[in-house]
């Protein structure tokens, strides 16, 4: 089983084929493969739901977690489609009842210390040339994420960078999570308070679970072996070569720190606009089954409402499949495995092949 395939989820009872108009600059996926393909929704137990369902469910609460997949064009869409439909439901001024409440963005895809950066092009002050420049987006921002930046400052939603920045991710794996202390001032506020919290035992069980997965991929592609003739020291200074398992203490607590932190900038941002209905954007592991950044919301904001939507690639978007214990979210999305670019990229190797 593939390992974005771990760490996705989601459910819902529309079937639809959703065309998405983007362009890839990453090589080897041109436009005519990148685009988004079908899927059904359901609810958390598998019982047939809808958008509709969805939508009417995050109206409800204060923040929505929505668990992605990263190579998945059509988790993508239905990300813009969920921050689109939450504004025209609860935060546009054509709100039925009450009073329409702010919803604001957060992203695990820009890191903390690019808030300012972020913050100048969604007041119009600097170009997308000069953030893109600056800010360090993720790989295929463009077809990917563009779009939510894109909706968020032409309707003037706010946008939290939520994420740790990797340098001090990458400190703790090498390091240990106490090496976080001899930072300055300045790096330790773009963090959640130290000492950041530990792990549950649920989290840390489908941690080793998926370290367990991808130790046994290792060295496969696409199924088959590969020979991979790069030196295992020629990564980036510092990095742990990639089959290093050794240090996977620090790697979970590294893990954690990208949960707490991004659970404690939702937190701010609720603090500072306590109506606003915040959609949180994230790799789904971080979300799945309610552990990782729910659990870590929850020791800075005891009793914070939430809903949490998994995007989740499967064969078989009409057969529902559960989650190995638990439920994987209240809502699970799943979309056509077979539309995500490592199974494009998978299809154009065999035809090589042939």
């Amino acid at each position: 089983m593939r390992l974005l395939s771990l760490l996705a989820t989601a459910t819902t009872a529309a079937f639809i084929a959703v065309p998405l108009a983007a362009q890839d600059s990453s090589p080897g996926v041109g436009d005519s493969a990148y685009v988004a393909g079908d899927y059904r929704v359901y609810a958390g137990d598998g019982t047939a739901a809808s958008i509709e369902d969805v939508v009417a469910a995050m109206a409800a609460v204060e923040v929505v977690f929505v668990g992605e997949t990263h190579d998945d064009p059509t988790g993508h869409f239905l990300e813009v489609e969920l921050l689109r439909l939450a504004y025209q439901a609860i935060g546009s001024d054509s709100t039925v009842e009450g009073e329409p409440r702010s919803v604001a963005l957060s992203l695990e895809f820009f890191q903390r210390d690019a808030q300012p950066i972020l913050d100048e092009y969604l007041a119009g002050l600097i170009t997308e040339k000069a953030f893109l420049a600056a800010s360090r987006p993720w790989p295929r921002y463009h077809t990917d994420y563009r779009p939510l930046i894109e909706f968020a400052k032409e309707l003037g939603l706010a946008v939290v960078a939520g994420n740790a920045p990797r340098r001090y991710a990458n400190r703790v794996t090498r390091l240990g999570r106490e090496s976080l202390n001899a930072l300055g001032h300045d790096a330790i506020a773009t963090l959640a308070p130290l000492p950041y919290g530990q792990p549950s035992k649920a989290y840390r069980d489908q941690w080793i679970q998926v370290i367990m997965e991808v130790m046994e991929e290792e060295g496969m592609k696409c199924g088959k072996p590969v020979i991979d003739s790069t030196d295992a020291d020629s990564g980036a200074a510092g990095d742990p070569p990639p089959s290093a398992h050794g240090n996977m203490g620090n790697q979970l607590h590294s893990q954690v720190l990208w949960d707490a932190t991004m659970a404690y900038w939702i937190n701010d941002q609720l603090v500072r606009r306590p109506d606003d209905l915040v959609l949180h954007m994230v790799g789904s592991f971080h979300v799945a089954r309610g552990t990782g950044i729910p659990e870590q919301l929850e020791r800075y904001r005891p009793g914070t409402s939430s809903v949490i939507v998994m995007l989740r690639p499967v064969e078989d978007v009409a057969t529902f499949e559960p989650a190995p214990s638990g439920t994987w979210g209240d809502f699970v999305i799943q979309t056509d495995e077979a539309r995500t670019l490592e199974a494009i990229e998978c299809r154009e190797e065999e035809g090589k092949e042939d």
